[in-house]
């Protein structure tokens, strides 16, 4: 049979647990941290300047991998690690929240930043493919898959370029 000591330690025990439950259950969660822009202008230049630098070091690295200058691993860990700076900036426009005269502009450029996305998807394939020793045939349709999506990343950032207040 139970003693009354053994009663009253399992019982705070509960009552603790109970307690602490209610506790988490009512305190309010940090949703992340988020920030506050001014000036729309600057932010999208910003994201802009950085994309670009992802542009440029990718394409070398492309035409390394191409040269065979850059293994296939070496450049499928970089378009990976691109890609990640890319959503980071995917993010950061989707959570700058502009006014309705810059939505448009910031609109395209977020699709453009996620054409160039694709576009580094499509990329990593292709080095796949070169690293299967894939037919030429097979990496002559990858190339012209990537040159589609990267002149439609190009469109949409020029349109975003265009439609700035």
């Amino acid at each position: 049979m139970a003693t009354k000591k053994g009663l009253i330690i399992t019982v705070m025990i509960l009552a603790v647990i109970s307690g602490a439950s209610f506790v988490v259950w009512f305190l309010p969660q940090n949703h992340g941290s988020s920030f506050v822009v001014s000036d729309y202008k600057s932010e999208l230049n910003s994201v802009r300047d950085r994309h670009l630098l992802i542009v440029t070091d990718m394409k070398s690295n492309l035409n390394g991998l191409l040269n065979k200058t850059v293994s296939p691993d070496n450049f499928t860990s970089h378009a990976q690690i691109s890609s990640s700076q890319i959503t980071s900036l995917i993010t950061e426009v989707v959570e700058s929240n502009p006014p309705a005269e810059w939505k448009h502009s910031y609109g395209a450029y977020y699709e453009s930043l996620k054409k160039y996305n694709d576009y580094l998807a499509e990329t990593i394939s292709l080095a796949n493919k070169i690293k299967g020793k894939a037919p030429s045939s097979d990496i002559s349709d990858e190339m012209s898959k990537l040159d589609s999506l990267k002149k439609e990343s190009d469109s949409l950032a020029s349109e975003s370029n265009q439609t700035r207040p």
